[in-house]
């Protein structure tokens, strides 16, 4: 789910808070999962940070964020496929059987948990992913340098006998 917000002056300066409904101005802390960008644990920010992080990122156009409810008294949090989805990605792909498959499942921070639970904070897990839908040059430019020349004489395995095994024999 995404959401649009207006800052308080009523214009928006960050690229990131127009592309993704992000509040520039809310400073109230907020939980963000990073898929697939190496980090163990979930972050603690804002979304005035989150926006200023997202600005700074050259892959912004490539980037979605989107967010998740967290039930309360959870500790932890099954991220699937269709979470990293837009709305409008969601329309189109949602009968798609893999995007209900989990592709991580997170533990909230102890001082998340108690906040969540007591006193109703974090509503929302905000999830910063890489869009999934392919172009031309996103896929020459992630794939091996090896694999985008492939010829039939590297592709097809060669029968080279074990060497435990006779040659002599077959």
């Amino acid at each position: 789910m995404t959401w649009k917000s207006a800052s308080t002056n009523g214009t928006t300066s960050s690229k990131s808070s127009q592309l993704f409904g992000l509040d520039e101005d809310d400073k109230s802390h907020i939980l963000v999962y990073k898929y697939r960008s190496g980090c163990k644990a979930l972050k603690v920010m804002t979304q005035h940070d989150l926006c200023q992080e997202l600005d700074k990122d050259t892959d912004l156009p490539f980037m979605r964020v989107t967010k998740k409810p967290i039930p309360r008294g959870n500790s932890r949090l099954e991220i699937n496929g269709e979470d990293l989805l837009m709305p409008e990605d969601l329309e189109k792909y949602g009968d798609k059987p893999t995007l209900k498959s989990s592709l991580a499942n997170v533990g909230l921070p102890s001082t998340a948990y108690w906040k969540r639970l007591l006193f109703n904070s974090f509503p929302e897990l905000y999830i910063v992913s890489r869009s999934i839908t392919p172009s031309p040059t996103s896929s020459a430019n992630t794939s091996p340098e090896s694999s985008q020349h492939v010829s039939p004489s590297t592709t097809i395995p060669v029968d080279t006998p074990h060497p435990l095994q006779d040659p002599q024999a077959s």
